[in-house]
């Protein structure tokens, strides 16, 4: 559908792309520009560049970027019209549209689960069948408003309450058996609902679509959380419970809080702390790791204060520490989850545990293999190696230092000793993310600038638009973005970047970054443009010259005149060199 230029210019100018971006990968500054990890593939040096001024971010690996609306629809694959209308509802500007570029057989899927949520929503809050949960959840500290928000329900003590209620609607029991809301007797092959009894908490992907659930049981049965199962929609190593909603606290504050249960986060969003996602299994994936690098630079794990909580804790924190993140623990009271603390101790206190109970994974880990150390020599000494090995993963020289001495003194050992196994730190030579320029010919170079020259005046450019053809911008690149520009000053008096790219090609993005950046007099004459005209235009007459040349080149060689031969020969190079390619 088309939407007015003058809304896309209006969302387009009040959408900053720096803090677009930021929002899904933490960015650093550099010059006037700010860098990160490229979102769109995996690298350890960020290549991945966001102009500020320009309002253009772009990849000198992967080569992928363009304004507000190409990142967003490049991030979360989505229309060009998906991306107006969706940064455009905060800004107030309604966009209607009826297209998508998510699967339909996916759309479906995410269908079904629209409507069953809101089904079972109702139910939870609105009948009968729901008092007994919605008490359960009011008891445990969740006000209306929250479960308002998070859509939670209650799926009814009926065998067949989801399939009736997907049949009604018009799906089919085998969609909503792939969907993962139905489960089916494969002697019979008879579907039944997979979720029965159970609050159900919806789960949303980066995109804000509802794909799946976490299923609490309450009364009693096992699981005590029964979770959708992999599909199209629903696949874990993609998943973080809740980021779609954190994304923003996290870029704010560089911290992702990482906890296990989903309730547990929810109420800790109660309570005004936002940077937190949930663990949808036991374990991250390295799909979950990556996506974690992208988003901040420190993680901070909050785990249950039971054994299962613990394990996860050294594992994951192992994980995270060997990858490069900083790694830090919010250790709970024995058997105690971030619920009951918040319960028995109140909001602030569970504020105040997040504010200044920090500790680093190695810390931690010091801490977890003391008691074993002290009275087994050969544990000790395991111990000690193995804490100095993870100590080669921390990067931040204060906390290095820190830990060095802590260890030291809870290890009764000298910290020399430590610090005499760790490998001698350097600084790391970071890698240019300035892409290397091409090596142009000589008439590469003049139609560069020619096109420059073009770009910074629209009035050299209606001056000789007409007297420009593929035999002037003989590079398919520039003449390319020549045509871009046609259709572009038809609409803007003057030349912005964000707004150009638009109009060309995603594989002519990298040449015109390059070109907006290249600096030339600002004052370029008509008789300047007259004579790069006349030189460019030189390459057309030349080859009708080889042309005719080579033809009679061609006779004199029939005819066996070896002078006709030489002089037409001397002929050719003048011009070749006199328009060099």
């Amino acid at each position: 559908m088309n939407i007015p230029q003058q809304t896309i210019e209006h969302v387009k100018d009040r959408t900053d792309i720096t803090e677009l971006v930021s929002s899904y990968i933490k960015l650093e500054k550099r010059g006037r520009n700010y860098v990160g990890l490229c979102p769109f593939h995996n690298e350890k040096t960020p290549s991945f560049s966001v102009s500020p001024e320009k309002q253009i971010c772009h990849c000198f690996g992967c080569k992928k970027g363009g304004n507000v609306f190409q990142f967003l629809m490049e991030i979360e694959n989505i229309s060009f019209s998906e991306s107006v209308k969706r940064l455009g509802k905060p800004l107030g500007v309604e966009v209607a549209i009826n297209e998508s570029r998510v699967d339909d057989n996916d759309m479906q899927f995410i269908k079904m689960h629209e409507h069953i949520t809101d089904l079972f929503h109702h139910i939870l809050i609105h009948t009968n069948e729901g008092e007994d949960a919605l008490n359960y959840l009011i008891e445990r500290g969740f006000s209306s408003e929250i479960l308002k928000k998070e859509k939670i329900g209650l799926a009814p003590k009926m065998s067949s309450f989801t399939k009736n209620a997907i049949l009604e609607k018009g799906f089919t029991e085998e969609a909503a058996y792939s969907a993962g809301l139905l489960s089916r007797n494969e002697e019979n092959f008879s579907y039944y609902d997979r979720f029965v009894n159970r609050i159900m908490i919806p789960i949303k992907n980066h995109q804000d679509y509802i794909i799946g659930f976490t299923a609490r049981s309450i009364d009693g049965s096992e699981p005590k959380y029964l979770n959708t199962p992999e599909t199209n929609i629903f696949q874990k190593r993609h998943l973080l419970f809740n980021l779609s909603d954190a994304r923003k606290a996290i870029r704010q504050q560089d911290e992702v809080i990482l906890m296990e249960g989903h309730l547990d986060v929810l109420k800790v969003k109660s309570v005004n702390v936002e940077n937190i996602v949930g663990l949808m299994g036991t374990a991250l994936s390295d799909e979950n790791i990556n996506l974690l690098d992208r988003l901040a630079s420190n993680v901070t794990l909050m785990f249950d204060g039971d054994n299962a909580g613990s394990k996860a804790t050294m594992g994951i924190g192992e994980q995270l520490l060997k990858h490069g993140l900083n790694t830090f623990v919010i250790q709970l009271p024995k058997d105690m989850d971030p619920d009951e603390f918040i319960v028995e101790n109140g909001e602030e206190a569970f504020r105040d545990l997040v504010k200044n109970e920090k500790r680093h994974y190695v810390h931690f880990l010091s801490e977890k293999l003391l008691n074993e150390s002290m009275h087994n020599d050969l544990a000790y000494s395991q111990n000690l190696n193995t804490l100095i090995d993870a100590m080669k993963y921390v990067t931040d020289d204060a906390i290095r230092a820190r830990l060095i001495m802590h260890i030291s003194e809870r290890y009764n050992v000298d910290k020399t000793q430590i610090e005499s196994k760790l490998p001698v730190r350097t600084p790391v030579k970071r890698e240019s993310n300035i892409q290397q320029v091409e090596r142009l010919s000589i008439r590469e170079k003049k139609e560069r600038y020619f096109l420059k020259a073009l770009i910074n005046d629209k009035s050299l450019f209606e001056y000789c638009r007409e007297k420009i053809d593929a035999e002037v911008l003989t590079s398919q690149q520039y003449y390319g973005i020549f045509k871009g520009l046609c259709n572009y000053f038809d609409d803007h008096d003057t030349f912005e970047v964000s707004s150009f790219i638009q109009q060309i090609p995603n594989e002519l993005l990298e040449v015109v970054i390059n070109l907006d950046n290249l600096k030339i007099q600002s004052d370029v004459s008509r008789d300047e443009i007259d004579d790069y005209l006349d030189d460019l235009s030189g390459k057309r007459n030349s080859n009708k010259e080889k042309k005719l040349l080579f033809a009679q080149l061609a006779e004199a060689e029939a005819n066996n005149d070896i002078d006709l031969q030489a002089s037409l020969m001397q002929q050719l190079l003048e011009i070749n060199s006199r328009y060099k390619s």
